[in-house]
């Protein structure tokens, strides 16, 4: 009998990360590469991107200021962003968690280029280049496609009943907007574009 042409994949191994500069994994100097495994924290100092690799189709690049966790679950690799922003190529694999319980997710299987921001107010910025992702709260979904950037606004916790009220009215007001422009209602979100992103991407193959 002849051996398999590849082991399998070690559980909780995210990707092969590869950068240089002030990175740390875990509070540790990162080396320049290493296996990243599922639970490990991420710090990127200024001009010090990291880029971790699963599979030719699945790639995230942590931009340089950037704090996150990643976590394997099942086939898929979860990205806990905290602050900075993440760049990601990826097939239906690679998914992002915000605050508020808010989740960046891809839409079907074809290749998707995205990158997702934490804004200084708390917020968070979706841009996709190519494919398609969902943004989902506990109340609905709102689809991005290529070419679209979707902002979402910072939560405004209070204890307060007549604030939350209000709160809920201008997210409604937000769904409302999704619908008129002719998309599905859902996560807080506000469409900006139908603009092609000027950016280049760093890991568009």
């Amino acid at each position: 009998m002849g051996l398999a042409a590849y082991a399998a994949t070690p559980r909780g191994l995210v990707g092969v990360a590869q950068g240089a500069g002030a990175i740390q994994i875990n509070g540790q100097p990162f080396e320049g590469q290493a296996s990243l495994w599922s639970g490990d924290q991420i710090l990127t100092g200024a001009g010090s991107p990291l880029t971790v690799i699963s599979s030719p189709s699945e790639r995230i690049r942590f931009e340089p200021g950037t704090s996150a966790e990643v976590t394997k679950q099942d086939a898929s690799t979860l990205v806990n962003l905290a602050n900075g922003a993440i760049e990601f190529q990826t097939a239906g694999a690679t998914k992002t968690d915000l605050p508020n319980g808010i989740a960046v997710l891809p839409s079907g299987s074809a290749v998707t280029l995205a990158q997702v921001t934490r804004l200084a107010n708390g917020g968070a910025q979706v841009a996709v280049y190519k494919g398609a992702l969902e943004i989902v709260d506990a109340d609905g979904a709102v689809t991005v496609g290529a070419g679209h950037t979707a902002v979402l606004n910072a939560a405004q916790n209070s204890g307060s009943d007549d604030q939350t009220d209000q709160n809920k009215k201008k997210k409604k007001k937000v769904w409302a907007l999704f619908v008129t422009i002719g998309l599905s209602a859902g996560a807080t979100a506000a469409i900006i574009a139908n603009e092609p992103s000027r950016k280049e991407s760093a890991i568009d193959p």
